[in-house]
This record gives structure tokens, C-alpha cells and sequence, in this order.
């Protein structure tokens, strides 16, 4: 019996892969492989060997894959010196979207820990990742997007991504494409094998620690193999003040200007919108912004229009009508003293250059790079049984940790009555002048301030068995498997603001005579009072009637037995209240903080200081934020059975035997969430409480499905004269889901080889994916909308179709101002929807590979060039219509007699300013991706010196993007296709394609090319790669260009900004690599290398492109086997 192994091609284009390998400088092109065919040791070079070639029929290793396949070996992603392999997948043009964990803050994204894949930049739940050709359990609650990071790196043999849609093969979420990881079995062993990595970045941070040990063997001559592997990583965090490209409040996309915004910042007269730098939100601030009497004045300082009018040329704040008091102060967090808030230079209604504003960028003291710890612990084993029939199994356990520094949400328009102890002595003179009883302040806390952070442990079990059988003499098997996994998440926000305890304790007050000598009426600190946390100094104390003293600071709640007012206008950030007519103790306490998480008079409320540095405050930092911990647990059951063989033992075309694949799969995913018990009372008790549950839907079944699928691939001719090579496949699959109903998936492909050097390959596919648990069953949950994106907005008026200012007029009065009102968002609730239907995925491909053979006296017989064209489009894509698209249907349409007026609250008593709207999710997306990918690579002996200088490897490796645009919302086509006049028609048109179009934008380049040169010479590896990225915009097609009528036309034109013109666009971006390998013996290898070479630094609009914030890294290690 011979046991076959998952080898690569031994043909002609297999010697240039092989070249390849060592050169660590591009993907090899190979073909997709499967379990199907086998486990065991590699045949001999010569001979012919059995693949699986993007599918899970094995063929002859000279007959390639219609489809576009790129692989990576083990070799070349250890070379690359990245711990975590996502980041070295993501410098595929094809993945170029992917999440490396350690990425996730920097890309703006919440911390999760995982590596994720993302093909064509088309989203993560839309590519299918498979381990040994079966599913593997998701890492991300309520999807089926896989933590790759948990994969053993060690067990790696090679990582094959196949594009295009592969339903028809591999099943659901594979509507951009599959990634298979390819591991090792014991088999592939012969003893021990180790590997130790580490690696810091020139600045001294970074640092990286990788070590693993694998082994395994053969056993009972040959009839069972064994394998294991045991892995560990960790790498050290970093803050964005440790980059000085990250920290601080950056450029903002582009604001709408006015004649003082170009005043003030130079702009030529008449610029429409402006390229905003030192971007604040003026609406708060760090130092907390302290208004007398409330913020009946604030506009003045906020609003544009009315900043325009009354604040020319300064950015300071008015006075308080007859005095000489700022209607907005804070207290200098450099010399402590009371000033006049700068507002900055007010650009929007809620945006602002410079100031006192709040950082929209990163904070120095907020993570850039999460710290992340990972170990990794799998085997396996097979056994033969008889001559026919084997059993194979394996498991593995990954446990992830990680961390980082969180920011706090802001709370505006707090009020602190006149006799609060904790107002400077300043400001309590300034109310008795202006004769008002409060003030109002508006606060975001730095995570600094509170220890704010969020801790994520991620625990993933896997296991699968199964049986093999193959035929006696046919090249028919059989395999059945079954897989189980299980993903489970501890997730801890750390210092999570409790809203209920937050408002009750910066409420304070200072104990008088009368309170403690038992003579007041309402509260007296006799001998059964208990005790009370208080502040006397500046130090926390608790005190009891005996210890109490005059000017002891408490919790007002204590003494007056009452709540504490609620004061903040909107849902996010204010507490739960008292329904209107609650009387408590004779006392009508409607509109008041309601206290749920505690009880008043119990003791427990700690006074805080809201002026104050949080961190010293340690007693009402412990009562007002706490530790909120949540649960994921994620299962995913998988039952596999696969036919498969060709017909060689009972009949053969011409060109050879037909192969083919047959099977039935059954899956079932489910997903719980428990929240904290905090969370679990109400949603007003923990700041932005909209955490999601995906506790399993359908009676505990969660998300199931059956399918039955089929492969063919037929050989119509060969070795004919300008015929050599003519095949054609097919494959479909039919499946019945307990959510959806059934589907169908089909794909055909085609390979014609005129020559044995030139062939052309061309696929078809219709593929599909099922909603997964969280967009059909998560819960309704927080979403905001920010006011002035209110279309209704007298500066939004005449940006919608024809129908949006009659319409506008029946809910707000002509010039309306919704910065006037409420705060900087008004709230709504999102979440899932049960009724949702498959997305559809319509591909195909066409490609060529060159491969000259004896031109030039065979100098070119290692050359291979490849070309793919691709083209997706995904229909009925899931998404959620925002606040700002749905309040926009609502007018634009011919009638606010429509769904999406009815999803909209206005108040009358706000001059119908939005305070609330209703999204979900729905099938509304249309999703296109074209491009060109290609690759060529050419090896060649070193043509200098006489002696062997070794050999040469050129390589280089590409995709030319040619289309990715989004079209949502059908509410939006529909309005213009009902647009009367055909030139407002045009300009919706025009508008919503810039909208709409993502190429050319950050992330999108038009192209992404790697380069790589590699030598090899005696135990020399010398290898050089360079990534290059094509200049792309900063910020958004919509936001870099203007729509408008002018002359009567439709004119679209670019903006000018603040920044000159050049520095719209990132510049050409590129990433130097250098790695060099020393093998000490056939058994140790030292190697090493530097990443980043030459220190490159991220795009101005995004600190992951064209590479990481890390910066230039150094790393060294050592593998070897005994």
C-alpha cells in the first residue's frame, strides 16, 4: 500500500514552485487541495503525483485548476518573521482586507483577538476557511468568521486561497472564495522539530516571542502515523503616543466651509468643503467643559452658521450677558487655572480645528497594538485498519489573551447645582453674579483617567475523526468525517461606567452643623445612621456619627433621601429614570435618576468629583465603574462524507478517465451570549449597553443545513495537434437550511492547452450565503445618528432629490438648525432580522498561463507567467440602513407617507429635530469587485563567476483593481428613478456613484504589486521583497469631490482643501523586506531579517496601509530537527 500525501506538482511549472519555496518572495500558484486524497509521506520527485486541484476530485498533477489558485508554504511564511501568518496573507493583493489580530485598535475596529481572512476586501463573513478541507469553528460570536491565529503554525504545511465562488464545492460563505489550510501528519515527520523566533521594532517596543516543538512518526511499520505540536507566542503591546504619526487628533475627512472657515484658515474664496487638520469635537473635553446656568449659550460657540456670525476671526467663546464671565470655561489641565473654553475654529456643527475639543484621532495614552499571548496544542493520528480501510483523528486546543487601553464615552450637558463642594470657589462666586443655582459641564474621561480597558480570553477546541476507504485496484475512496468545535469568549470591560451610580455620585454635597448635630430636619447623622463614604481633603474616607466633621463631602442622595437628577438628554449616555408621577417621601421624583444597581441610603455612594483627576479618586472610581463580564459560546457540528475517484479501472475517454466526487454534508452552528448581570437589569444602567445576544434561536437548534453536492471533471482531448490539453468541470450542490428553505450552487470551468506552453482557463459559478445567527437573530440594540446629518438641516436641504423641501416643511420650519437641539447624536436601535434571505454570489474567471518552453536556447524554460481575470457580484447583500439613509428615504420619496417615515421620531417641542429612529437588518446591497490578478516568476543560475554563485529567483505578483463599488440602499435607486426633473435626476445619479465607488480610496488601490528577488546560494538564503501600493485618496470618493449643477449641467469636481492637492492622495506606498537564512547543518537553521526596512510610515488616513504602525522591525531565529 502506498500512502499518498497532499505533494505539489512535479511537472515543469512545479520545478519554478519549487524554486519558489525557498525564496519566500510570492505565493506559489498550485492547486487547491483537499483531505480527500490522502495522508502520507512524499513520493519521489519523477513521479506523477495525486492532487486535488480546487476541488475534491484528485487528478494527475500535470492537469491544472480551472479556477485561479495561490498557495504559500510553510517555508516562505516563516521567512516573512511574522508570528501571526494573517499578516503575511493580508500582503496577498487577494487578501489585502484581511485582520491580523494585533490590528484590530489600529484599524479602528473593537478588540477581538482573532485573525480574520477577508477576500477581495469583500468582508470576513464572506470568505470560507477550511482546515484539511473541512469547516472549522467560528472565533467571532453570531458568524461564521474564523479565528485563523488558533490554527497551529508548526503543523502548517501550506495555506492555498482559492478566489472566485466555491459553493458548489465547498458549501456557504464562500461567495469571494476559500482558504484552506493544509496541515501536516505525522507522517511528514521523522523525530523533533523546533522553532524559536523573536523580534522589536527600532524604537525599542514591540517585542515578539515565538516558540513551538512538533513531532511525530510512524509506527507499526508503516501502518499508523502519529503527529503533535505544542506552540507559543506573545507580543507586546504599544500606545498610539509611542508613534508620533498616531497620536493626536489628525486630519478629518472633508468639512463644509464658509466665508470665516476661509477667512480663518486661508482657503480661497468660495471653497465648498476643506480638508479639516487638528480635527476636535467641540461639544466636550477632556478638561471638562464648565458652562454657568447650563448650555443655553453653547451654539454660540458651536454652531456655524451662528459661529460665522457672532464669533468672527477668534475662537473664544462670547461672555454671560452683562458680566465678563465665558459662557463656557474649563480648568487648565496644565496650570490648573479657570480660563475661557477655546472652541477651536468651528468647521460644522459638531467639528472643530484645534481647541479644547475632544481628540477624534488617537489619544497618547490609548492602544495602538493590543498585547496578545497564544498557545497552541494539537495532534493527530491514523491508522491503518486493514488494506483498505483507515482511521484518522485530531484535536487541538488554542487559548488566546489580549488587552488594551479603551477611551470613555463622553457625557454632555451634565449639571452640578451651585452648592456642590466640588466647584472651585471662582465658579460659586460667578453663579451668585449672574444669579443662577447650577452650571453645566460637558466631560470625556481619558482611559488614563480610569484604568478603562478591555481584557479578551478566547478558547477554541476542535476535534475530528473519521474513516477512509479505497477500493482495491481503483482509484475510488470513500471518506466520512465528523468535526466538532467549540469557541468560547470571556470578554472583560474594565472601569465600565454604571449610569445609575455615575449620576448619583458626582451629585454632591458638603455636610453641615445641622447634619451632624441631628437638628436638620431632612437628614441627621445621629448614632444609627451607619457609615458613609465621604472626601475630606482630597482623601477617601468613611465616616460615622461619630467621626463626621463640618465640610465632610457626600453623595447628596445620602443626606436628602432622594435621587439624584438625571440630567443627560439622550440615551447613550444618561441613567435610568423615574416614570412621571413618582412621588418618594411627599416628593414628585419624575425625570430623576433611578437607582437600580443600588440602593440610597445604603452606604455604598462613594462622591465624585467631576473636575477632578479620576484616577486619585479610587472610592468612587470602585462604585461608578466596574468590570462588566460577558460570555460567548460558539459550536459548530460538521458530518462529511465524500466519494470520489475517476473511472480509469472501467473505461477511459480518449484524453483519460473521467474523474468525479459525490457527497453529503450536515452542519449546525449555534452562538449564546450571556451578558453581565449589571446589563441584564436594563439598558440605561451600563453605558452603551447595545452588547448583542445571540442566544440560540429556533428552539436551541441555532442555524442548520443538509446538502447534497457533485463533482465531474472530463478530459475531451489531448495531445493533438493545437490541442494538448481540453477538459471541462463541473460541480453543484443542493441545501435545505432550517432558516432559509433551500438553495442551489453550481459551477462550470473549462482548461484548453493548445501547446504544453500556453493554456487558458476560464470558470462560472453562482454561489450563496445563508445569514448567519447574529443578522437574523440579534437583539434591537443601541445606534445614533448624528444631528446634523438631519436632512432636514437647512445646510442638507438641497442635497436630496426634488421632493425633499416640501416634505422637510411638514416637519420643521424653513432655515431649521438641528444643531440647535439636543446633543451631538440622537438615538435609535438596530438588530436582526428573522426574515432575511441568502445573498447570491455570480462569478467567473478567465486566465492564461505562459510557460515558454525552448525559446532562446531554453533560457526561458523557467519562466511562468499567469493572468487572471475575475469579476463578482453579490445581490442581496445584508446590511443595515443608518439613521442619516433612513431619515433621507423619508423625504426624498414622492410622499412622507412611506415605511421610513414611520421608522423616524421627531419632536415638535425641539422644532422637530430626530430624537429616535428604527434600522435593522435587511437584504439591500449590491457588491461588485473586477480586477486583473497576475503573476510571473522567473529562476535562473547566477550569471557571473566561474564557479556555482547559486541560483536567482525573480518574482513579482499583482492584482490591477479595475471596479469595487457598493450599491445600497434601494430606497435611494428608486427615489432617483422617480426624480421628475432629468437634471436633479442626473446629479442623484452622479452623487450616489461617488457614494458608491470604492476604488481609488484608502484600501482600495487601484494596484497592489509585490516584488522579490532571492538568491540561494551553498547554505545561503538571501531574499529581498518590496510591497508596492498605488496612491489612493485619504478620505472617501463622496467626501474628495463635489456634485453640483452649475450652468445648468451636472458638474462633478474635486476639492480643494486645506492640504495642497498632492496631499489628497496617500502617495505611492511602499514596504521593503529583507531575510536571510544560514542552514548551520542539515539539521539547524539559523535565519533572520528586517521588516519595514526602510522605517516607512502608514497613510494619514489609515495607520494600517501600506503597513502596520509598528514600524521597522528586527527578528531572529533558530529551527532545527533531531
Amino acid at each position: 500500500m502506498r500512502y499518498m500525501t497532499h505533494a505539489r506538482q512535479t511537472s515543469s511549472l512545479s520545478a519554478l514552485a519549487a524554486a519558489m519555496l525557498v525564496s519566500a518572495l510570492a505565493p506559489s500558484v498550485a492547486a487547491a487541495q483537499d483531505s480527500v486524497s490522502g495522508n502520507g509521506a512524499e513520493a519521489e520527485p519523477e513521479e506523477a503525483q495525486i492532487v486535488v486541484t480546487g476541488s475534491r476530485i484528485a487528478t494527475d498533477a500535470t492537469t491544472s485548476s480551472a479556477g485561479p489558485v495561490q498557495v504559500l508554504t510553510a517555508e516562505q511564511l516563516k521567512r516573512t518573521g511574522e508570528i501571526d501568518i494573517t499578516q503575511t496573507l493580508r500582503e496577498l493583493p487577494a487578501l489585502q482586507g484581511s485582520d491580523p489580530a494585533n490590528l484590530d485598535t489600529a484599524q479602528g475596529l473593537a478588540l477581538s483577538g482573532a485573525s480574520t481572512l477577508n477576500l477581495r476586501s469583500l468582508g470576513s463573513n464572506r470568505t470560507l476557511v477550511l482546515q484539511d478541507g473541512r469547516r472549522h469553528v467560528p472565533g467571532i460570536a453570531g458568524t461564521a468568521t474564523v479565528d485563523v491565529g488558533s490554527i497551529p503554525q508548526a503543523l502548517i504545511r501550506e495555506v492555498q486561497v482559492l478566489t472566485g465562488g466555491a459553493s458548489g464545492v465547498y458549501g456557504a460563505d464562500a461567495v469571494s472564495g476559500v482558504v484552506n489550510y493544509i496541515t501536516r501528519s505525522g507522517r511528514d515527520f521523522d523525530g523533533l522539530e523546533y522553532r524559536v523566533q523573536t523580534g522589536i521594532s527600532d524604537e525599542g517596543d514591540s517585542e515578539e516571542i515565538f516558540a513551538s516543538v512538533a513531532g511525530g512518526g510512524s509506527f507499526q511499520d508503516g501502518r499508523g502515523s502519529a503527529v503533535f505540536a505544542v506552540e507559543y507566542s506573545k507580543n507586546a503591546g504599544i500606545l498610539a503616543g509611542d508613534r508620533d504619526f498616531a497620536a493626536g487628533p489628525g486630519y478629518s475627512i472633508f468639512g463644509q466651509s464658509n466665508d470665516f472657515l476661509n477667512e480663518q484658515l486661508g482657503l480661497a474664496p468660495g471653497t465648498e468643503n476643506a480638508f479639516i487638520p487638528d480635527r476636535r469635537l467641540p461639544v466636550s473635553s477632556s478638561a471638562g467643559i464648565i458652562a454657568i446656568g447650563g448650555f443655553p449659550f453653547d451654539r454660540l460657540a458651536f454652531g456655524p452658521r451662528v459661529a460665522s456670525n457672532f464669533l468672527p476671526g477668534t475662537s473664544t467663546v462670547p461672555t454671560f450677558p452683562g458680566t465678563n464671565i465665558p459662557i463656557l470655561q474649563i480648568i487648565d489641565p496644565q496650570t490648573g487655572e479657570l480660563r475661557a473654553y477655546n472652541p477651536g475654529i468651528s468647521t460644522s456643527a459638531f467639528n472643530a480645528s484645534g481647541g479644547d475639543g475632544i481628540f477624534t484621532g488617537n489619544a497618547p495614552g490609548l492602544t495602538l497594538i493590543p498585547e496578545q499571548t497564544r498557545v497552541v496544542a494539537a495532534g493527530g493520528v491514523d491508522y491503518q485498519i486493514t488494506d483498505t480501510l483507515t482511521f484518522f483523528a485530531d484535536a487541538k486546543l488554542a487559548y488566546v489573551e489580549t488587552s488594551n487601553i479603551d477611551g470613555i464615552p463622553f457625557a454632555d450637558d451634565l449639571f452640578l447645582a451651585g452648592d456642590n463642594p466640588f466647584l472651585p470657589t471662582t465658579i460659586q462666586d460667578q453663579l451668585v453674579e449672574t444669579g443662577r443655582s447650577f452650571v453645566g459641564v460637558a466631560l470625556d474621561n481619558l482611559a488614563s483617567d480610569t484604568g478603562r480597558g478591555t481584557d479578551i480570553e478566547r478558547t477554541t477546541i476542535r476535534a475530528s475523526g473519521g474513516l477512509r476507504w479505497e477500493a482495491p485496484e481503483s482509484n475510488v475512496n470513500f471518506e466520512a468525517s465528523y468535526s466538532w468545535g467549540r469557541t468560547e469568549v470571556n470578554d472583560t470591560n474594565r472601569r465600565t461606567r454604571l449610569n445609575d451610580r455615575y449620576f448619583t455620585a458626582f451629585d454632591a454635597v458638603a455636610l453641615t452643623q445641622d447634619n451632624i448635630d441631628g437638628t436638620d430636619p431632612v437628614f441627621n447623622f445621629t448614632s444609627g445612621s451607619g457609615t458613609l463614604k465621604a472626601v475630606r481633603n482630597g482623601q477617601d474616607i468613611e465616616i460615622t456619627s461619630g467621626t463626621a466633621q463640618i465640610g465632610d463631602i457626600v453623595c447628596r442622595a445620602e443626606v436628602t433621601g432622594l435621587p439624584s437628577p438625571s440630567n443627560a438628554p439622550f440615551l447613550v449616555g444618561g441613567p435610568p429614570i423615574y416614570n412621571d408621577g413618582v412621588v418618594i417621601n411627599g416628593t414628585d421624583v419624575s425625570g430623576l435618576t433611578r437607582p437600580v444597581t443600588f440602593q440610597i441610603g445604603d452606604g455604598s455612594c462613594a462622591p465624585l468629583n467631576l473636575l477632578g483627576d479620576f484616577a486619585s479618586q479610587g472610592a468612587a472610581l470602585d462604585f461608578a465603574f466596574v468590570d462588566i463580564n460577558q460570555k460567548t459560546v460558539i459550536e459548530q457540528q460538521q458530518f462529511l462524507a465524500v466519494l470520489a475517484g475517476d473511472t480509469e479501472h472501467l473505461f477511459e475517454l480518449p484524453a483519460g478517465p473521467i474523474g468525479f466526487a459525490a457527497g453529503f454534508e450536515w452542519r449546525r452552528d449555534t452562538s449564546q451570549f450571556t451578558r453581565d448581570s449589571f446589563e441584564s437589569i436594563e439598558a440605561r444602567v451600563v453605558e452603551n449597553n447595545a452588547a448583542p445576544l445571540f442566544n440560540s434561536p429556533l428552539n436551541g437548534e441555532g442555524i442548520s443545513v443538509w446538502e447534497l453536492f457533485g463533482e465531474i471533471r472530463v478530459p475531451i482531448l489531448a495531445d493533438m495537434p493545437f490541442v494538448h490539453n481540453l477538459e471541462v468541470t463541473a460541480a453543484g450542490r443542493y441545501s435545505d437550511y432550517n432558516t432559509i428553505g433551500s438553495t442551489e450552487t453550481y459551477s462550470f470551468g473549462a482548461i484548453y492547452a493548445p501547446t504544453d506552453w500556453l493554456s487558458f482557463r476560464g470558470t462560472l459559478s453562482r454561489a450563496i450565503r445563508a445569514p448567519n445567527i447574529g443578522e437574523l437573530f440579534a437583539p434591537q440594540s443601541i445606534a445614533t445618528i448624528g444631528v446634523d446629518a438631519d436632512p432636514c438641516d437647512d445646510g442638507n436641504i438641497n442635497n436630496g432629490s426634488s421632493n425633499r423641501p416640501a416634505n422637510c416643511a411638514q416637519f420643521v420650519v424653513p432655515g431649521f438648525d438641528s444643531s440647535q437641539f439636543l446633543t451631538a447624536f440622537s438615538t435609535g436601535t438596530t438588530g436582526g432580522n428573522p426574515l432575511l434571505s441568502e445573498e447570491t454570489s455570480d462569478s467567473y474567471t478567465i486566465g492564461a498561463i505562459f510557460q515558454p518552453r525552448g525559446i532562446l536556447g531554453g533560457a526561458l524554460d523557467n519562466l511562468v507567467v499567469l493572468v487572471d481575470y475575475y469579476d463578482i457580484e453579490i445581490t442581496d447583500a445584508v446590511g443595515s440602513l443608518s439613521g442619516a439613509a433612513i431619515a433621507a428615504a423619508c423625504v426624498d420619496l414622492p410622499s412622507i407617507q412611506n415605511q421610513f417615515c414611520d421608522a423616524i421620531e421627531r419632536d415638535p417641542n425641539r422644532g422637530g429635530a430626530i430624537v429616535g429612529f428604527t434600522s435593522g437588518n435587511i437584504n439591500l446591497q449590491v457588491l461588485r469587485a473586477r480586477g486583473i490578478d497576475f503573476e510571473t516568476r522567473y529562476s535562473f543560475d547566477a550569471p557571473f563567476g566561474d564557479g556555482d554563485y547559486g541560483r536567482f529567483t525573480l518574482s513579482a505578483a499583482g492584482t490591477h483593481f479595475l471596479e469595487r463599488f457598493t450599491e445600497g440602499d434601494p430606497v435611494i435607486q428608486q427615489t432617483i428613478a422617480d426624480e421628475p426633473d432629468p437634471l436633479q435626476q442626473q446629479l442623484l445619479i452622479a452623487d450616489q456613484a461617488t457614494v458608491s465607488n470604492l476604488l481609488g480610496v484608502v484600501g482600495v488601490p487601484d494596484w497592489i504589486v509585490n516584488f522579490g528577488i532571492n538568491w540561494e546560494v551553498d547554505k545561503w538564503n538571501i531574499g529581498w521583497r518590496t510591497r508596492w501600493e498605488d496612491s489612493t485618496l485619504q478620505v472617501s470618493n463622496a467626501a474628495a469631490t463635489d456634485v453640483e449643477i452649475v450652468g445648468g449641467e451636472v458638474v462633478v469636481s474635486p476639492n480643494v482643501g486645506i492640504l495642497d492637492r498632492s496631499q489628497l492622495f496617500t502617495g505611492d506606498g511602499f514596504e521593503h523586506d529583507i531575510t536571510v537564512s544560514y542552514d548551520v547543518s542539515d539539521k539547524i537553521q539559523v535565519y533572520g531579517g528586517v521588516n519595514n526596512l526602510t522605517d516607512t510610515e502608514p497613510f494619514l488616513g489609515n495607520l494600517t496601509r501600506p503597513v502596520s504602525p509598528r514600524g521597522r522591525f528586527f527578528f531572529l531565529g533558530l529551527s532545527g530537527s533531531f
